[in-house]
């Protein structure tokens, strides 16, 4: 596969709409072009805020009339009135429905017959209400997780792979003395649903706090077919707030991919080598058991 094809079907790839034969030849592509990686993302990028700018533009809000006209209608069909009433309000439902469908078709029709890697001129055609790009819809791209995730980097390359950190790391159990971090039990928070999907290709190799930069991870280091995986926990800074939670694929750092999701206070971290939908697997795969892991030892709030 070149990069041409690549580019012909990486929307069919991002959908998931490809036979596992070109799949497989996509991320063999993937694996040897930095190039195509970075068009990927873009492309990713695109549909999450396509995604977002077409639930907020101010042609697909339903008329505020007809929104009350409607709930007032299927109030009355609760309370058994009127059954013409009743009827016009479900075709008039229906109506509304197909007329917000139709403009998401359009504008997806629009961004396939466009250059999909061009994501500013896409997003800019769309109309997108005043927060629809704020900050918060993008939680990975604050400065302060920003600063943070450069951190879970650098540990994860000093300290899982070279063994080089200034300052020497020390036993969650005594970080959790020295610092209150409760996290004792996060390597079995970790490795035990990664065994449970992965059998013996993850294997748990240590477990520690360290510090880097100034700031404090606790650290799980897992092996995965031979290659080296970082989950790294740190605390959030005062003030940020965010209600997303699930795991995403964050950044593409030299040779590292970066998964991330935020729980309660923390940041939650996957960093490897790993293709990005591994990476993205792993993080994926842990997240329910580290927020429940932060929700009885660290608190949620």
């Amino acid at each position: 596969m070149n990069c041409k094809d690549f580019k012909d079907i990486a929307d069919s790839y991002l959908s998931n709409e490809l036979l596992v034969e070109t799949n497989h030849d996509v991320l063999r592509h993937l694996e040897s072009c930095p190039e195509c990686r970075d068009d990927l993302a873009a492309l990713r990028e695109l549909r999450q805020r396509l995604q977002v700018a077409v639930k907020d533009a101010q042609i697909s809000q339903m008329n505020a009339g007809f929104a009350a006209t409607l709930r007032s209608g299927l109030r009355e069909q609760a309370l058994g009135k009127d059954k013409y009433w009743s009827i016009f309000v479900v075709k008039a439902a229906f109506a509304g429905s197909a007329a917000v469908l139709l403009i998401a078709l359009a504008v997806g029709l629009t961004m396939r017959n466009s250059d999909a890697f061009q994501t500013a001129e896409v997003v800019q055609s769309v109309p997108v209400s005043s927060d629809a790009l704020s900050p918060e819809t993008f939680w990975f791209q604050r400065a302060s997780f920003v600063e943070a995730q450069n951190d879970a980097v650098e540990d994860h390359k000093h300290c899982a792979l070279t063994h080089d950190l200034k300052e020497k790391p020390i036993s969650l159990e005594k970080a959790s003395k020295l610092f209150g971090t409760a996290d004792d039990s996060l390597g079995p928070a970790v490795i035990g649903p990664l065994r449970e999907t992965f059998g013996n290709d993850a294997k748990f190799v240590m477990a520690h706090f360290c510090i880097i930069s100034g700031r404090h991870f606790s650290h799980v280091v897992v092996q995965y077919r031979e290659k080296v995986v970082s989950v790294l926990l740190t605390k959030r800074e005062e003030g940020d707030v965010s209600a997303h939670t699930e795991a995403v694929s964050c950044k593409t750092a030299e040779d590292f991919r970066v998964a991330c999701f935020e729980s309660g206070k923390y940041n939650v971290f996957v960093i490897s080598d790993l293709r990005e939908n591994e990476n993205l697997l792993f993080a994926q795969t842990i997240s329910a058991s580290v927020k429940n892991h932060i929700g009885q030892n660290n608190g949620a709030a």
